[in-house]
Protein backbone atom coordinates (compact mmCIF):
# COMPACT_ATOMS: atom_id res chain seq x y z
CA UNK A 1 0.00 0.00 0.00
CA UNK A 2 2.94 2.45 0.76
CA UNK A 3 4.30 1.86 -2.39
CA UNK A 4 1.21 2.43 -4.48
CA UNK A 5 0.87 6.03 -2.77
CA UNK A 6 4.19 6.51 -3.28
CA UNK A 7 4.34 5.84 -6.89
CA UNK A 8 1.13 7.99 -7.73
CA UNK A 9 2.58 11.52 -5.89
CA UNK A 10 6.35 10.63 -7.82
CA UNK A 11 4.85 10.40 -11.13
CA UNK A 12 5.37 12.37 -13.93
CA UNK A 13 3.04 14.56 -13.31
CA UNK A 14 3.98 15.58 -9.93
CA UNK A 15 7.71 16.28 -11.36
CA UNK A 16 5.97 18.18 -14.22
CA UNK A 17 4.01 20.69 -11.74
CA UNK A 18 7.09 20.68 -9.04
CA UNK A 19 9.53 22.26 -12.98
CA UNK A 20 6.95 24.70 -13.46
CA UNK A 21 6.48 25.80 -9.32
CA UNK A 22 10.47 25.66 -9.15
CA UNK A 23 9.90 28.06 -12.32
CA UNK A 24 7.36 30.33 -11.11
CA UNK A 25 9.52 31.49 -7.68
CA UNK A 26 12.74 31.61 -9.55
CA UNK A 27 11.38 34.33 -12.18
CA UNK A 28 9.21 36.00 -9.97
CA UNK A 29 12.14 36.57 -7.65
CA UNK A 30 14.44 37.72 -10.65
CA UNK A 31 11.27 40.22 -11.82
CA UNK A 32 10.79 41.37 -7.92
CA UNK A 33 14.91 42.13 -7.79
CA UNK A 34 15.24 43.40 -11.50
CA UNK A 35 12.18 46.07 -10.55
CA UNK A 36 13.71 47.01 -7.35
CA UNK A 37 10.47 45.31 -5.77
CA UNK A 38 11.75 42.28 -3.61
CA UNK A 39 10.87 42.07 -0.25
CA UNK A 40 11.16 39.14 2.16
CA UNK A 41 8.24 39.15 3.58
CA UNK A 42 6.72 38.30 -0.03
CA UNK A 43 8.23 34.55 0.20
CA UNK A 44 5.87 34.45 2.90
CA UNK A 45 2.49 34.72 0.40
CA UNK A 46 4.65 32.01 -1.46
CA UNK A 47 3.45 28.93 1.37
CA UNK A 48 -0.49 29.61 1.06
CA UNK A 49 -0.18 30.47 -2.88
CA UNK A 50 1.45 28.29 -4.40
CA UNK A 51 2.76 25.36 -1.92
CA UNK A 52 -0.63 24.29 -0.35
CA UNK A 53 -2.70 23.61 -3.31
CA UNK A 54 0.39 21.59 -4.53
CA UNK A 55 0.11 19.64 -1.28
CA UNK A 56 -3.67 19.73 -1.69
CA UNK A 57 -3.30 17.99 -5.23
CA UNK A 58 -0.68 14.69 -3.43
CA UNK A 59 -3.29 13.81 -1.48
CA UNK A 60 -6.17 13.54 -4.20
CA UNK A 61 -4.11 11.91 -5.57
CA UNK A 62 -3.08 9.12 -3.18
CA UNK A 63 -6.76 9.33 -2.48
CA UNK A 64 -7.07 8.72 -6.08
CA UNK A 65 -5.55 5.37 -5.83
CA UNK A 66 -8.34 3.89 -3.57
CA UNK A 67 -11.33 5.95 -4.45
CA UNK A 68 -12.13 5.81 -8.26
CA UNK A 69 -13.90 8.98 -8.00
CA UNK A 70 -11.26 11.09 -6.66
CA UNK A 71 -9.48 10.36 -10.26
CA UNK A 72 -11.60 13.43 -12.01
CA UNK A 73 -11.01 15.41 -9.28
CA UNK A 74 -7.07 15.36 -9.38
CA UNK A 75 -7.35 15.82 -13.10
CA UNK A 76 -9.36 19.57 -12.34
CA UNK A 77 -6.78 20.45 -9.35
CA UNK A 78 -3.97 19.02 -12.11
CA UNK A 79 -5.25 21.36 -14.47
CA UNK A 80 -5.59 24.36 -12.15
CA UNK A 81 -2.25 24.00 -10.64
CA UNK A 82 -0.55 24.22 -14.32
CA UNK A 83 -2.95 27.35 -14.68
CA UNK A 84 -1.89 28.90 -11.17
CA UNK A 85 2.02 28.19 -12.46
CA UNK A 86 1.69 29.00 -15.86
CA UNK A 87 -0.09 32.27 -15.10
CA UNK A 88 2.92 33.11 -12.26
CA UNK A 89 5.43 32.65 -14.91
CA UNK A 90 3.86 34.78 -17.79
CA UNK A 91 3.50 37.76 -15.48
CA UNK A 92 7.58 37.47 -14.42
CA UNK A 93 8.29 37.17 -17.85
CA UNK A 94 6.21 40.17 -18.72
CA UNK A 95 7.92 41.95 -15.95
CA UNK A 96 11.26 40.93 -16.76
CA UNK A 97 10.99 41.36 -20.63
CA UNK A 98 8.46 43.91 -21.33
CA UNK A 99 6.29 41.90 -23.63
CA UNK A 100 2.73 42.55 -23.83
CA UNK A 101 0.77 39.99 -22.80
CA UNK A 102 -3.30 40.84 -21.82
CA UNK A 103 -3.97 41.37 -17.83
CA UNK A 104 -6.30 38.79 -17.40
CA UNK A 105 -2.87 36.27 -17.77
CA UNK A 106 -0.76 37.81 -15.71
CA UNK A 107 -2.57 39.63 -13.53
CA UNK A 108 -2.44 38.69 -9.65
CA UNK A 109 -5.06 38.31 -8.03
CA UNK A 110 -4.96 39.47 -4.30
Amino acid sequence: MDRIIIEAISGPEVIALVALMVANIVLALLAALKNGVFRLGNLADFIPKRLMPFFAYLIVVALAEFVKDYGAIAVVVYAGLVGLYSKGILAALKSLTGIQLPDIITKKND
